[in-house]
């Protein structure tokens, strides 16, 4: 990498970053738990060799260039250094914060600023792109060859096809649950919107045995990925947006079925936002569904599973539910109490190597962390792999065989 002279200290993004860094040990105890580090095996790929490289960026002997955002990108935020930190080191925001700096001081690349910064915080323009999508895959051919020669989209033929309708242009504004009940708001999230409509129905359906269930018109993408790239004005639009929306519904709480929806709603919205009160209001009343319904007695009570599946399910923790938001064994308990039996799978809370667009971004990495992942679950015995996230339901959807069911737990539920 080149040198670069001082003079960036005035980026708040980058004195984050340099903070987490001064406060790094230098300890190595990362190294231990970083998925990326266990099968790269180079100092900068961990924390403690990124930090040390933002540190250098703070000081001026480093440059933000193409070379740094690339290290910088190579990192899953999974979150397990941080947790891991003997010294409470806060590697992974530092991590974060120094995407957020090199996007501030050297810019983001064309194509990924006009998909994050242009379409992704406004709905009208997602819409259009996934209707898009719909009629470009009606017409590319089942056998095409295409996408099998570009890097990063292997296995994308294996994912849910892309809704004609996406949920939100036809779901109500409102549906009633029994007399009296609690108002809970359905944060829908962008793959359930565009790809898993039924499940979101799905999960709408169930809630409202309980709840009156609100879903707010207007709402679009968490902002993990303008997060996750360092662009945080757009994500902090986005996070504007849903406050209004949720404070104008009138909820007791905002339910998505979707792990790092949820951490996002959270634990971010709050940070992005300045820890305004009201945000951090908000981030108190998220739930992910698994929480919800294991919280209720009488929804588990009335639980059964689909009839059309007969076998045993291991269950995938995602980074965000787990080391985020610390849920672990309440999907398990909603599956059990459903009358499903689980398989034991090694390796159930580690990193399956999606994390977002790093899948495209380092697809030779991502494949690599997931390869011991599918290893496991095919010696489990189970017939169906669940996982709460989004995001890692397509990681495993892409890697494993075409007749292996990958689903949410709730699609596992007769409802």
């Amino acid at each position: 990498m080149t040198q670069d002279g001082p003079g960036q200290n005035h980026c708040p993004a980058l004195r984050q970053a340099a903070e987490a860094a001064r406060a790094c040990a230098q300890c190595g105890a990362c190294m231990a738990v970083c998925p990326v580090y266990r099968v790269g095996r180079r100092e900068d790929s961990v924390a403690r060799g990124k930090l040390r490289l933002l540190r250098g960026l703070d000081e001026g002997s480093l440059k933000a260039d193409r070379q740094l955002r690339q290290t910088l990108g190579r990192c899953l935020l999974c979150g397990r250094c941080t947790a891991n930190c003997p010294n409470l080191t806060p590697a992974r925001e530092g991590l974060q914060a120094g995407r957020a700096a090199l996007a501030q001081i050297s810019g983001v690349p064309f194509a990924k600023r006009l998909l994050l910064a242009e379409a992704l915080p406004r709905p009208s323009r997602l819409n259009a792109a996934a209707a898009a999508g719909y009629w470009a895959g009606k017409a590319l051919p089942d056998d095409s060859g295409l996408l099998h020669r570009l890097s990063g989209l292997e296995g994308v033929e294996r994912l849910p096809p892309l809704a004609e309708h996406p949920f939100l242009s036809q779901a109500p504004a409102e549906v009633a649950g029994p007399l009296g009940a609690p108002r809970v708001a359905f944060f829908v999230g962008c793959v359930a919107n565009y790809m898993r409509p039924d499940l979101a129905r799905k999960a709408v359906a169930l809630l409202a045995r309980r709840f009156t269930v609100v879903i707010p018109q207007g709402q679009g993408c968490c902002g993990l990925p303008a997060i996750a790239a360092g662009l945080g004005g757009p994500a902090r639009s986005l996070a504007k947006r849903h406050l209004a929306l949720m404070g104008a519904a009138r909820v007791d709480l905002i339910v998505t079925a979707c792990g790092s929806c949820a951490h996002t709603l959270a634990k971010e919205l709050p940070e992005l936002l300045g820890q305004a009160e009201a945000a951090s209001r908000w981030g108190l009343r998220v739930r992910e569904i698994s929480q919800v319904l294991a919280e209720e007695d009488s929804l588990l009570a009335g639980l059964s599973p689909r009839p059309d599946f007969d076998g045993a399910v291991a269950v995938h923790d995602p980074c965000h539910l787990k080391i985020g938001l610390g849920v672990s064994e309440e999907p398990r308990r909603v599956l059990r109490a459903a009358g499903l039996d689980l398989a034991d799978m090694a390796g159930q809370d580690q990193c399956c190597g999606g994390g977002g667009l790093f899948s495209i971004n380092e697809p030779r990495l991502s494949d690599a962390i997931f390869a011991p992942r599918a290893q496991a679950f095919l010696q489990s015995g189970a017939q169906a792999l669940a996982t709460s996230c989004s995001g890692c339901a397509l990681q495993w959807r892409r890697g494993l065989p075409a007749h292996l069911p990958v689903v949410h737990p709730l699609e596992l539920l007769d409802v």
